[in-house]
């Protein structure tokens, strides 16, 4: 119970000699505050008790009447209070013991500060509520916050002001009006508001940044560095040292979670969308895909984008490009109609006249045309031309009959569709290779030519 404001008390004599008190010390209109709180309580059916040590953060354990309703369905609502009194003259400004807004704030329960402003001479002016919801639950919090970054522990020793003009709700110093100020704070469902009030306690104060860190490592070319900081390969660090960002104060944070990390994959933000045609010997047909674009950090002054689609991506050095596939000869998960544009692609590039044409989406830059720098090397390269024809005559083959395919397929269905090769063959080919053939020792002696 803590008073705000006023000096020592004035009395003077009238009539009798009984003195009229003019300007209560503070003990005293903290002790008529408190006790007009004990004598409103009662009368609004609020079981009023008091807290007799005053470690636990609050002056008083309220409990309000439980409501009509479904017996096994019913709650009670439970709040605690902390009292203040202040005189008519101040700034409007209450303190608290900043460990004791700590206690009082941090448990799941509602939690309000009731404000008594009163006369000098202990006679009830208003009532304010500070519910320690919303904003004045997160200046407590950044208060804590700035007091642990600063390397203060001793909260103990500190004190916290909430201007209960602004941060309150005022109500009439009476029963009624200090039971629906009550209410009011803790709403009609005690657990939503539990849930409500420790997501406030977790959240409040982080943004996306909630944990910050420096990671050290040790790169092995700026081309592996490129790699990493554009989430191409992993990060592989030797160090990490991590920190707790809550308003954009942070402090180190110690996790074992931390000593585990072997691996650590970047995502570099997007600068757009794209498109790219890959274009390979003249009169060929040309693969087009819709990509994203990534640009690397200039460490050492030389431009670096990477263009990433889901199944492969280009590294662009200045006026060169490298390509990519992510595990495609492994892996299905592509649709016919995919497979074959990424075939076409991966083809055109293989013949060694193939080149690279970006252009932004919306005309935004481009076209650019970037020549490959590297030739194309990996599994079945060879067979790149032979494949993408057994996938577009399999396209074509059930254009023909009407139907579209919605399998997931992968390299290995193509060298194993035997048959649909033979069909393509025979059925889009004017002079197929395909042909029918018996054996003669099966069939002789039958008697027929």
């Amino acid at each position: 119970m803590a008073v705000m404001g006023g000096s020592e008390g004035e009395a003077r004599a009238e009539g009798d000699g009984v003195p009229v008190v003019l300007d209560l010390p503070n003990d005293e209109l903290g002790a008529a505050a408190e006790g007009l709180f004990i004598y409103l309580c009662p009368r609004a059916l609020i079981v009023c008790n008091k807290s007799d040590r005053d470690r636990s953060g609050w002056d008083f354990v309220v409990d309000l009447p439980m409501q009509d309703g479904i017996l096994d369905q019913r709650s009670k609502t439970t709040c605690h209070v902390q009292l203040k009194a202040t005189k008519s003259v101040g700034t409007g400004n209450v303190q608290l013991r900043l460990s004791a807004a700590d206690l009082l704030a941090k448990s799941p329960l509602p939690a309000v500060i009731i404000v008594f402003r009163m006369r000098p001479d202990g006679t009830p002016i208003r009532g304010y509520v500070v519910h320690l919801l919303g904003a004045p639950l997160e200046k407590l919090l950044r208060r804590l916050r700035h007091e642990q970054f600063i390397g203060n522990r001793d909260i103990n020793r500190q004190s916290i002001s909430f201007d209960y003009r602004k941060l309150g709700h005022p109500f009439e110093v009476t029963p009624q009006g200090l039971r629906a100020a009550i209410e009011r704070a803790c709403g009609p469902d005690p657990a939503a508001y539990s849930a409500e009030k420790l997501g406030q306690l977790a959240e409040l104060g982080y943004g996306d940044d909630r944990i910050v860190g420096d990671v050290f490592f040790r790169p092995d070319s700026d081309e592996q560095l490129t790699r990493v900081v554009l989430g191409m390969v992993p990060l592989k660090p030797l160090a990490i040292q991590a920190f707790d960002n809550r308003f954009d104060m942070p402090v180190p944070y110690d996790h074992d979670m931390l000593n585990a990390v072997e691996e650590i994959m970047l995502s570099p933000p997007s600068a757009g969308g794209c498109e790219i045609v890959v274009t390979g010997a003249p009169l060929t047909p040309p693969a087009t895909f819709h990509a994203e674009i990534f640009f690397a950090p200039p460490f050492d002054a030389r431009l670096r984008m990477l263009i990433r689609h889901a199944d492969f991506s280009f590294l662009f050095h200045e006026r060169e490009a490298d390509f990519e596939t992510k595990g495609i000869f492994e892996q299905g998960g592509r649709t016919l109609d995919d497979l074959v544009m990424l075939l076409r692609a991966m083809a055109n590039l293989a013949s060694g006249e193939g080149a690279i044409v970006m252009s932004g989406d919306d005309g935004r830059f481009g076209p650019i045309k970037l020549p490959m720098s590297n030739v194309l090397t990996g599994p079945d390269v060879e067979d790149l031309p032979a494949l993408y024809k057994i996938a577009s005559d399999w396209r074509r083959l059930l254009e023909l009959a009407g139907v579209r395919s919605k399998a997931s397929l992968a390299i290995g269905d193509l060298w194993d569709s035997r048959w649909i090769q033979l069909a393509a063959d025979l059925l889009l080919r004017a002079k197929p290779e395909a042909r029918f053939a018996f054996d003669t020792d099966t069939i002789a002696g039958m008697g027929a030519p």
